[in-house]
């Protein structure tokens, strides 16, 4: 009796090609609104987290321990499939951020600044190289390092964009930070170009922001408008929406201890960043079957952005495209077509990526579906394997499933009907736990596993370590079929439901793979063959 486990070919279960993925971009685009206009902020919030009793699509379903904190997926022609959010996530709302436009910043330019008419108005002033601070707001020290702040982000925008320091030696900001909007109007600081706006503005290399509920939101706006305004001056543009705000968010998304900056990081937790929020909009978009193909992201209009929801998607398109170790090369060396903000810069990128595309597609589907605080891009990216024909090869393959990544492949192309031996063996570290004191120097309890998994603890309706198995075929559209997984465990009989590659992993989170070590052995049996 043989196990038939399930792959996920989507909707649009039908062979796909490059030209179909560009051709889909064209359709679109081509009637997209490009052109660059003044527009206000105004956004609304994240939708709320939409729970779902989504049945597993696995083999046979493992019960589900007390107490897990992740659960299986579903899914739905129309969307991707849903992961239930993690109730951790629930807080306060998250602060969106303005909509930007490439316009004529000649008046703000003009303005003259009357040093005493702004102390005349309780407005304060903080000079640095390439940051001139005002606001009414009482300073302190976080305010004060902001200038410092800025000329670290500006060493580490050159590095991003490969420039050299030198080329940007004459660019300063002056920026507004603004509690009551009437001093600034009095003081004139305010160009008459400037729209009402609720959160944030930039004009070329001024930038006015209103005052943020945290600390840290208030830094990454700043960096946010910041990006823009560096972009717009040294490129000319910063591409169309998605890239435009994406790669804002990408640099603007950091850590700072009051001396060191760190840019384009991937925070491990949601209190790290209080009110940004990226990670919740995509998350809870997917749970409530809004989750976002990388094409439709490349799709976001002008106007798309007076939504919070288009900021957490155009971060999750950068960062997926910028962290990847096979995507990182192309994605930057795009950069030179910033100054297009139509919808061609995005066919030409799909274009760049050539076969490749695929890859991108599926692997963009995993990193949304499996959304955590802390996603480790470099270790969930599949490696490359010269795919073979099963049928033509030893019916026994042996291969090293290693647990400190996330989906391998085996390089098998099986066909429908067959049926496979699987088994599996040997241990492996899943988990290192460290005591709940960080003046604690012990050294972490070590969790070993076997494929079978520790039940002490799951992760997506399995014990965690448990071996999963799924089956892919690259070109096809739709779904990929890796989010449509199995548990195999110490091994059993699969029959084979489609034509596809077999993939194998190590059942973890996203977030956690760093703290694995070891592999599994997996041996293949093709049964029914001589």
């Amino acid at each position: 009796m043989y196990q038939r486990f399930q792959s996920a070919t989507g909707p649009l279960g039908l062979k796909g090609s490059l030209l179909a993925c560009v051709l889909l971009l064209i359709s679109v685009l081509a009637g997209c609104d490009s052109k660059e206009t003044a527009i206000s902020d105004h956004a609304s919030s994240p939708s709320s987290p939409v729970e779902t009793n989504a049945p597993s699509i696995n083999p046979s379903p493992a019960p589900k321990a007390p107490g897990e904190s992740k659960h299986s997926t579903g899914q739905q022609e129309s969307s991707l499939p849903t992961e239930q959010p993690s109730r951790q996530e629930d807080g306060p709302k998250v602060a969106p951020l303005p909509i930007q436009f490439q316009g004529p910043d000649a008046e703000a330019k003009q303005l003259q600044v009357d040093s005493e008419k702004l102390l005349a108005h309780g407005i304060r002033t903080v000079t640095g190289k390439r940051l001139i601070l005002h606001t009414d707001i009482p300073l302190d020290d976080e305010l004060r390092s902001l200038p410092v702040l800025f000329e670290k982000a500006t060493i580490q925008f050159c590095d991003y964009f490969d420039m050299e320091l030198q080329e940007v030696a004459d660019w300063q900001v002056r920026a507004c930070v603004i509690q009551d909007l009437e001093k600034f109007e009095r003081a004139g600081l305010l160009p008459q170009v400037l729209p009402k706006f609720q959160h944030g503005y930039a004009l070329g290399d001024r930038i006015f922001l209103k005052e943020q509920p945290s600390k840290y939101y208030r830094r990454h706006l700043l960096l946010h408008e910041g990006t823009h305004s560096f972009m717009l001056r040294f490129f000319q543009g910063a591409g169309p929406p998605w890239y435009m705000e994406g790669i804002a968010e990408l640099l603007a998304t950091h850590h700072w201890d009051g001396t060191d900056l760190t840019l384009n990081t991937f925070p491990t937790d949601k209190n790290d960043v209080p009110f940004w929020g990226r990670v919740k909009i995509v998350k809870d978009d997917v749970a409530a079957q809004k989750g976002k193909m990388i094409e439709e992201v490349m799709q976001y209009g002008s106007n798309a952005h007076l939504n919070v929801e288009a900021y957490g998607w155009s971060w999750a398109a950068a960062k997926f495209l910028d962290q990847h170790p096979q995507f990182q090369a192309t994605f930057r060396k795009h950069i030179e077509h910033a100054g297009d903000s139509s919808g061609q810069f995005s066919i030409s990128l799909v274009e760049a990526y050539g076969e490749e595309w695929f890859k991108v597609r599926q692997q963009w589907q995993l990193f949304v579906m499996n959304m955590e605080y802390g996603y480790d891009i470099a270790r969930e990216a599949i490696e490359d394997v010269e795919v073979q024909q099963y049928a033509d090869l030893p019916s026994e393959q042996v291969f090293q499933v290693q647990a400190d990544r996330g989906w391998q492949s085996t390089g098998l192309y099986v066909t429908q009907g067959m049926k496979i031996q699987v088994t599996a063996t040997g241990r492996f570290v899943i988990h290192r736990e460290q005591g709940d004191d960080p003046e604690d120097q012990a050294e972490p309890t070590v969790w070993e596993s076997e494929a079978g998994g520790v039940s002490i603890r799951y992760h997506g309706g399995h014990p965690l370590g448990t071996l999963l198995v799924a089956l892919d075929n690259l070109e096809q559209t739709g779904l990929t079929g890796l989010v449509s997984s199995g548990a195999i465990g110490t091994g059993g009989d699969i029959e084979i439901p489609q034509d596809g590659v077999l993939y194998f992993r190590v059942n973890d989170s996203p977030a956690e793979l760093a703290e694995n070590q070891g592999n599994v052995e997996v041996k293949l049996s093709l049964l029914g063959q001589d």
